[in-house]
Formats: C-alpha cells, sequence, structure tokens
C-alpha cells in the first residue's frame, strides 16, 4: 500500500544521490512510498515498475541494484522471499503509527536507521542532519531550522514539516489530508478506482500469487464481478490480503469480499469532500 512520505531537502545535494542516474533517483524516492514504516519492501522488480514507473521503460532490476551498489538499501531474503530495506528510512521519516509489515532481521535494523537497543528515534534524534551518520554519505549542509511560534511554544520548521505525514487512506486525492477542514459544500473530484484497481490492484495480486498479469487481471475482474463492479472494495481488500501476508490470497481475497461491505466510489461522503 502506497503512502505519504517526507522529503528532506538537503538529498537533492548529497554525494550519493547526485552521483545517481535520474531514474535510480525517482525509483529511490518513490521506494519510500513503497516500504512499509521500517523501511523495508518487496523486492519485486516486475510489481515495483507496475507501481512506480508503469509509463516508463526502465529496467527496475538494474536500478534496483544501482541503488544497492550505492548503499541506498540492501537486499535481503526470508523464507526464500526476497526483500529490501532502506538505509537510515527510520531516522527521517516519522509516521504517528507505524506499522511493520514486513519482515526486517536484526542485523539490520541498525541500517534501517533504528537505534541500538532497537527503539525508533525519538523526536530529538535522527531529525536534525542527513549527513554520513544518518543520511546516503557527504558533509552536514550548513542549515539553520527556522523558528515557528506557536501558542505551546517554538518548534523548528523541520519538525513541523516531517509531521506531516498522514495514512493514504486519510487522505483525499487532491493531497488535502483528513485534518483539512472540509466545507459542507466542497466537492472534490472522484478517484478512478478502477483505473487503480488495475494498476495497483493488478501489481498486487501478481505479487501475492506469482500469476502472469493475464491470468491476474482475468482474476481481478471476476472479483470485480463478484463485488458488482464495486473496484473500491475489491483494491482494499486486495490491499489487505497483501498486508496480511495471506498464505492463500486468492481463497482470502474471495472470502473476503463476500463478508466486506460495499465502498460506493459514488457515495456522498465523497460529494462532500470527506475522505
Amino acid at each position: 500500500m502506497a503512502r505519504i512520505r517526507s522529503i528532506h531537502p538537503a538529498i537533492f545535494t548529497d554525494e550519493t544521490f547526485v552521483t545517481l542516474g535520474h531514474p535510480a533517483r525517482l525509483l529511490w524516492i518513490g521506494l519510500w512510498c513503497e516500504a512499509d514504516d521500517q523501511g523495508v519492501f518487496g523486492w519485486k522488480p516486475l510489481s515495483l515498475h507496475m507501481r512506480l514507473t508503469p509509463t516508463a521503460k526502465e529496467d527496475v532490476a538494474g536500478l534496483l541494484e544501482e541503488l544497492a551498489a550505492a548503499n541506498c538499501v540492501r537486499r535481503f531474503d526470508i523464507d526464500g522471499r526476497p526483500y529490501g530495506v532502506i538505509r537510515n528510512f527510520v531516522r527521517h521519516q516519522r509516521p504517528k503509527r507505524p506499522r511493520e509489515y514486513h519482515p526486517l532481521p536484526d542485523e539490520l535494523r541498525s541500517y534501517a536507521g533504528f537505534n541500538e537497543d532497537g527503539s525508533r528515534p525519538d523526536a530529538t534524534t535522527g531529525r536534525k542532519r542527513f549527513d554520513a551518520e544518518e543520511g546516503i554519505s557527504g558533509a552536514e549542509p550548513e542549515r539553520v531550522p527556522n523558528r515557528v511560534e506557536t501558542r505551546s511554544g517554538s518548534r523548528s520548521q523541520m519538525e513541523t514539516e516531517t509531521e506531516t505525514e498522514t495514512e493514504t487512506e486519510e487522505s483525499l486525492p487532491n493531497g488535502r489530508g483528513a485534518s483539512a477542514p472540509a466545507s459542507p459544500t466542497a466537492v472534490t473530484a472522484l478517484p478512478d478506482w478502477r483505473e487503480r484497481l488495475f494498476r495497483q490492484g493488478l501489481a498486487s495480486v501478481t505479487e501475492m500469487t506469482g500469476k502472469p498479469i493475464g491470468p491476474a487481471r482475468t482474476l481481478i475482474g471476476k472479483w470485480l464481478r463478484d463485488a458488482k463492479d464495486d473496484a473500491r472494495k475489491v483494491l482494499r481488500t486486495i490491499e489487505d490480503a497483501q498486508e496480511q501476508n495471506a498464505a492463500e490470497p486468492v481463497a482470502w481475497i474471495e472470502a473476503a469480499l463476500k463478508a466486506r461491505p460495499a465502498q460506493r466510489s459514488d457515495s456522498l461522503q465523497f460529494t462532500m469532500g470527506r475522505g
């Protein structure tokens, strides 16, 4: 499931980042959205290509190797499944409710940016700089965070900026977070759930089942008919199956679709500006 992430402005002058090719830079940033909240993602070049670069003719497998050679990511295998972990991910991404869907070996937790005791960096550490210790490489940038005065006291702008992350489900298609006040008469554009189903959902099904794109597309079409053309319901069920690491994903999804209530994308809550 894609997630909203923060980008530190110092990354664009980082020595290692600027030595990467442009496609590798874009993929690396895209991996932040694809990874769970500990920086782990499935090392699936085809699925990543469909999710992150669907219109580009890039060799994602080669780009992953380029990132690994630059020490931006590291590959590992568990139970025959390949995964990748992003270096120092948890030092720069600050989710309010961290969710860890993938396994991460203890010996790689420090690589992901966890403290020596296995805990996450708190609000006063891991967010101050982007250098050889906490970023990719390069010297610490000469940057003093601006101060923002609030009723509860002053806080650094860097801290307030990195706390804007919300769960994907809590954001509207136009990028406005769920915490923003919604006007009772505001009308927002409806998300194209069918297009998302056959893009994001298709990538998830091929990854979970190992089926080629054609049979996976046919399977999604069957589920869509069974769900009375409720593309949002089918997509959410596929995402749930992936997050639960269902051993039998097809049976799991079909059973969940029968038990799950309809989630009509044209309901009043969307037209009234509520997610």
